[in-house]
C-alpha cells in the first residue's frame, strides 16, 4: 500500500497492490499482476487498475500429516471475492485507503505498508516511509 501513488506521485490517492496467500507471493516480485485498486483518500472514490493474475498462492496447510506445511497452489480466480465482488473490491480499498491516511498522519509523511487481510481484519505488519 502506498500512501502517494508511486505511477503518478498524486498525493491524493492511495494505492494498492493485493495478492491471494501469503505476502511472499508479492514481495519476491513473482511473475504476473496482483489486484491493483487506487482509491483518493479523501472522498473515497476507489478505482480497479488491474486485476490478479498470478497462477500460484502460498497457503498454509492446517490439519492432517502436513499441518503447518507451506505449499504452492494454484488459483483459482473464480472463486476469489475481489475477483467476482465489485462492490467488495469497491468497499476494500476504501477501508485500505483510511488505513493508509491515518498511518501517513501518525508517521507524518507518506508510507509504504505491508500488511495482510485475514477475514475481514487489516493487519500492518511494517509500515516505512515511501521513497
Amino acid at each position: 500500500l502506498h500512501t502517494v501513488s508511486p505511477v503518478d506521485q498524486n498525493d491524493k490517492v492511495v494505492q494498492a497492490e493485493i495478492a491471494s496467500g501469503l505476502g511472499e507471493t508479492l514481495a519476491s516480485g513473482t511473475r504476473g499482476t496482483p489486484w491493483r485498486l487506487a482509491v483518493n483518500k479523501f472522498d473515497g472514490t476507489a478505482k480497479t487498475l488491474a486485476f490478479a493474475n498470478l497462477s500460484e498462492e502460498l497457503v498454509v496447510i492446517t490439519g492432517g500429516p502436513a499441518d503447518g506445511k507451506v505449499m504452492a497452489l494454484t488459483v483459482d480466480y473464480s472463486k476469489k471475492t475481489l475477483s467476482l465482488d465489485p462492490i467488495y473490491r469497491y468497499q476494500l480499498g476504501q477501508r485500505l485507503a483510511t488505513t493508509g491516511f491515518f498511518l501517513e498522519q501518525k508517521f507524518g509523511c507518506p508510507q509504504d505498508v505491508e500488511g495482510c487481510l485475514v477475514g475481514n481484519d487489516i493487519y500492518i505488519v511494517q509500515t516505512r516511509p515511501q521513497p
